[in-house]
């Protein structure tokens, strides 16, 4: 289902790994298919130096780093928070700071506590001149309002979205774009299609958010980037636009977001 110039936006490399999926193969047959370029998501400082020697050999593969909403209990934030920095200014693949954000569909702590871990990573990328990663569930309210009042000056992208179109928009008016997952595919999912043909086309990046979200058509099956053309099929239907179309859109807002050429 791969066709050239088809990216993927978030996927997790050495979740892959630590699935004991054939990652690297999958990967490299992915870009050797068509596959443009890819982003790795880091959640925890657990593999931040492997990710980074991963991408440095795969041209079109790139990095984002930073803490999820699990790591807003950390007992050495201070020192977390640095390495972080650091990582993200010795690795010359890393185009954003992410995945980052609020999860009340899980247990992970407080809204202070998460929102708190949010606003310090915020501060770096503001810093280092980089979009972020935003992962929101069960959190539409909290999260409109926290990047409302906590601005990154890249804005970045609301990733895996499964809200309204309405509320697509307001992200998307604080300069985010909007990225969908394997989870539109779903029999299901009506808000999640509704917001994936409303949106913007110049707002929209498609993701497989591997090895979790395998699109419809290999549910049941792990994830991978070979498997990004399902979603990019199912959202190009639900617009009534050629494929080609979709594919040079969503390549131009990742080369703009990210600021590759």
């Amino acid at each position: 289902m791969l066709k050239e110039n088809m990216l993927d936006s978030h996927f997790h490399l050495f979740h892959m790994k630590k699935l004991e999926m054939p990652y690297m193969d999958l990967i490299k047959h992915s870009f050797d298919e068509g596959l443009v370029y890819a982003l790795d998501i880091g959640i925890n400082a657990d593999n931040f130096e492997d990710r980074i020697k991963t991408a440095a050999e795969l041209k079109g593969l790139y990095t984002a780093h930073g803490y999820y909403p699990s790591q807003c209990n950390s007992d050495d934030l201070e020192s977390e928070l640095e390495y972080l920095e650091q990582t993200l200014i010795n690795d010359n693949k890393a185009v954003a700071l992410g995945e980052i954000g609020l999860d009340f569909y899980h247990d992970y702590g407080s809204f202070e506590l998460q929102a708190e871990l949010v606003k310090r990573q915020i501060n770096i990328a503001n810093r280092l001149n980089l979009p972020v990663i935003i992962h929101s569930r069960n959190a539409e309210a909290e999260t409109l309002k926290l990047l409302d009042e906590n601005r990154v000056d890249r804005a970045g992208i609301i990733h895996c979205y499964s809200y309204s179109p309405e509320t697509a928009q307001q992200f998307i008016d604080l300069g985010y774009n909007i990225s969908f997952a394997g989870n539109v595919t779903y029999k299901n999912a009506g808000v999640i299609k509704e917001s994936a043909a409303a949106v913007p086309l110049d707002s929209l990046l498609i993701e497989t958010d591997a090895p979790y979200l395998s699109p419809q058509m290999v549910r049941g099956k792990r994830n991978h980037p070979g498997h990004i053309g399902y979603t990019y099929s199912c959202i190009a239907e639900l617009r009534g636009i050629p494929l080609i179309e979709l594919i040079a859109a969503v390549k131009t807002n990742f080369e703009t977001l990210f600021r590759i050429s």
